[in-house]
């Protein structure tokens, strides 16, 4: 008998979601597409897909996070395809700053943050350093003369 309850419960709860989930779906609205340098995207009504960054500021962006400034920290990949003991000893990707000095919504400015990077799987800024996943190592750079580059690493 309580297997059956279990079962109707669990029903019940499964059909409930459904409705909720298609309620939801209603609240939603109409999609909206855009397409950015001949990519397409589907996005809810009410949002809107921008170029904030091309190719001129990051040739091969592997993640990204934004600080409490509003400057965007982009791990960049060199493009070397080196065996990862080659590219321990000589590490080559490196981190952007990317800065909108203008407050139109796009970036105008690079500047190169940490370079000699092993290559970065992700990236977080967090109060006022910007720490980054490059196995085999979690680094932590900072800048603390205010020059926009990091002067300060710590594995």
């Amino acid at each position: 008998m309580k297997a059956f309850e279990r079962s109707q419960w669990l029903t019940f709860l499964v059909a409930v979601l459904a409705m909720l989930g298609v309620f939801r779906a209603a609240e939603v609205g109409r999609a909206a597409d855009f397409t950015v340098n001949g990519q397409r995207f589907t996005v809810p009504e009410g949002f809107v897909v921008e170029l904030a960054a091309g190719t001129n500021l990051v040739q091969r962006p592997v993640s990204a996070s934004f600080a409490a400034d509003g400057r965007l920290y982009v791990t960049d990949s060199s493009g070397s395809n080196d065996k990862p003991d080659q590219q321990l000893k000589n590490p080559t990707h490196r981190i952007l700053c990317l800065e909108d000095t203008n407050a139109d919504g796009r970036f105008d400015t690079v500047k190169v943050f940490a370079d000699k990077v092993m290559f970065p799987q992700g990236c977080l800024w967090y109060e006022g350093s910007v720490y980054v996943a490059a196995p085999p190592s979690i680094w932590k750079f900072t800048d603390t003369d205010g020059d926009g580059v990091a002067d300060k690493r710590e594995e």
